[in-house]
């Protein structure tokens, strides 16, 4: 992150066009080159950016919460193997993550998301059990970002401490914390557990010591 303020703050991200450029070169190589990405996100010029700096592959500007996917929309999203969400939900419902599915149901892609404790995930996993798919939650909690305030760290804490959820060692220390919530067609839920697939995989955090309830 610290490498990445320096980038965006420096005196070059004041030129858009030297900026664009720059990124296109930093950006040129990817790890994984077989992998192609899909951004989305209703902010259109941010997700512009990232198709015209390589970041992304395509991407889907459409506010899912008030429209369906346009047809272009479809055609980026369709072939999906994955879908990812770090954050969101709460602020995005179930509602843009069914046509999220629907739009992609003939790859029945497989679906992680990363929901912030303070968010009931129980309307998304109730759609989800309807087009035949089997929610699990991981053990842990991973940390997402640091408070911006002690406003917002003092919001977050009333809202826990209102759902009956214990943030000692937890959300006092300053961060956002989330839980993985992993969705998977049912077939592949009962032939392939959870636990073999991430049996090397550990949240940063330990769940059993933090949390109280909810």
């Amino acid at each position: 992150m610290d490498e990445l303020y320096q980038i965006y703050e420096s005196a070059e991200a004041d030129d858009p066009v030297n900026l664009l450029q720059q990124d296109r070169d930093r950006y040129a190589n990817p790890v994984d080159a077989a992998l192609e990405m899909v951004g989305v996100d209703p902010a259109d010029r941010a997700v512009s950016y990232a198709v015209d700096a390589g970041l992304l592959d395509a991407g889907v500007a459409t506010n899912l919460e008030n429209s369906e996917p346009t047809a272009r929309d479809v055609a980026a999203i369709e072939n999906a193997d994955l879908i990812v969400s770090t954050g969101c939900v709460g602020y995005v419902t179930e509602i843009s993550l069914e046509r999220l599915l629907e739009a992609s149901l003939d790859s029945r892609p497989w679906m992680a998301h990363f929901v912030l404790r303070m968010f009931d995930f129980g309307a998304a996993e109730e759609m989800l059990s309807r087009h035949g798919y089997v929610t699990e939650k991981l053990e842990g909690l991973f940390p997402q970002r640091r408070f911006a305030s002690t406003e917002e760290r003092q919001h977050v804490l009333d809202n826990l401490s209102r759902l009956g959820i214990n943030a000692t060692g937890a959300e006092e220390t300053g961060w956002y914390l989330a839980e993985l919530h992993v969705a998977r067609p049912e077939e592949v839920a009962k032939s392939l557990p959870l636990s073999e697939i991430l049996n090397e995989q550990r949240p940063i955090i330990d769940q059993a010591a933090d949390v109280g309830g909810g």
